[in-house]
């Protein structure tokens, strides 16, 4: 395991987690050929802002996320795959910053943006929100103003369901989270505010505080209210982006029904090759298609959105409970 230290955090010097990061990116771009060329890669992608239904969506060509785009998480597939977020599986030259002794934060071989890491547990265990989700604010604050972090559930957007890991992306990168408070409306003005999300087509409810304590209550207490209005036992579908700025957290939480629309499994040219996680739900929807990237426009991606989220109606019942 020592070979795959490139460093850790926290250091004696007080170096931030972000520059330390960076260091990180340069020193793989060097010494790990596949970073180097999907970094280079992330030169030819395409992008363009789409504006319908009352807000603004990117969308990113990016050929090199069909793998993750498309990847099988069904139990049986996963049975038969090597974990590649095991650090015994990781690729020869892929090394990373020890993260408070129980995460390993690695740049991430099929990048997003030329900044964008994955964060994984160093035990194998299943992608699971509540009891990880303290270090998640703690490595979001590490990582602020210039990181935020994402979480994607089990089953809507993690290509590896079946280990813990988090995602670290530029903070500035999204456009809802750019355009917060727009489209939110405030249900709770306390020491943890709590908004709901109107008129996105997404099941979305925001926390703001600065107290983690707070937060990882009122986070429990939502999830609790999700389980007992859905009537489930495990982790409802969600995916989760925490952002941090001058001692104040903010997560977004998108309530979801589906892993994937319809269209995603439709034939021939029927086919939207789209797999939302949280960037997507956060308003830049990736896809490994041209054909796709050229034709989506406002309606499809707000029937999309509607799809794979919990209808509005449902989230009413979570915030009646909580």
């Amino acid at each position: 395991m020592e070979s795959k230290i490139f460093s850790a955090f926290p250091r004696s010097d007080r170096k931030q987690l972000s520059a330390l990061c960076l260091a990180l990116l340069e020193a793989q771009k060097k010494s790990w050929p596949q970073l180097a060329s999907a970094q280079q890669g992330l030169a030819d992608i395409q992008s363009r802002l789409i504006r319908g239904a009352g807000y603004e969506t990117g969308v990113q060509f990016n050929p090199a996320r069909k793998v993750s785009a498309g990847a099988a998480v069904d139990a049986e597939s996963i049975k038969n795959r090597p974990c590649f977020l095991c650090s015994g599986n990781l690729p020869p030259e892929q090394k990373g910053i020890l993260y408070s002794k129980d995460y390993l934060i690695l740049c991430n071989p099929a990048p997003v943006f030329a900044k964008h890491f994955t964060v994984a547990h160093m035990q194998h265990q299943p992608q699971a929100v509540a009891m990880s989700m303290e270090r998640l604010l703690d490595l979001t604050a590490d990582l602020s103003p210039e990181f935020a972090v994402i979480y994607n559930g089990p089953a809507c957007g993690a290509s590896a369901p079946d280990h813990l890991h988090f995602q670290a992306i530029p903070a500035n990168s999204l456009p809802l989270l750019e355009s917060f408070p727009g489209h939110f409306r405030i249900i709770n003005d306390a020491a943890v505010k709590i908004y709901c999300g109107e008129g996105i087509n997404r099941a979305a409810m925001v926390f703001v505080g600065g107290d983690k304590d707070l937060l990882l209550f009122q986070f429990a207490r939502l999830l609790q209210a999700a389980q007992k209005v859905l009537s489930l036992s495990d982790e409802p579908m969600i995916n989760v982006l925490c952002s941090s700025d001058h001692g104040q957290w903010r997560i977004i939480i998108f309530f979801r029904s589906r892993h994937r629309p319809d269209s995603f499994y439709a034939a021939g040219e029927q086919r939207i090759f789209i797999s939302p996680g949280a960037i997507d739900m956060a308003g830049l929807i990736i896809t490994p298609l041209k054909l796709d990237f050229d034709r989506l426009d406002g309606d499809m991606i707000r029937d999309i959105y509607r799809e794979v989220s919990l209808p509005e109606e449902t989230l009413k019942y979570i915030i009646e409970e909580l």
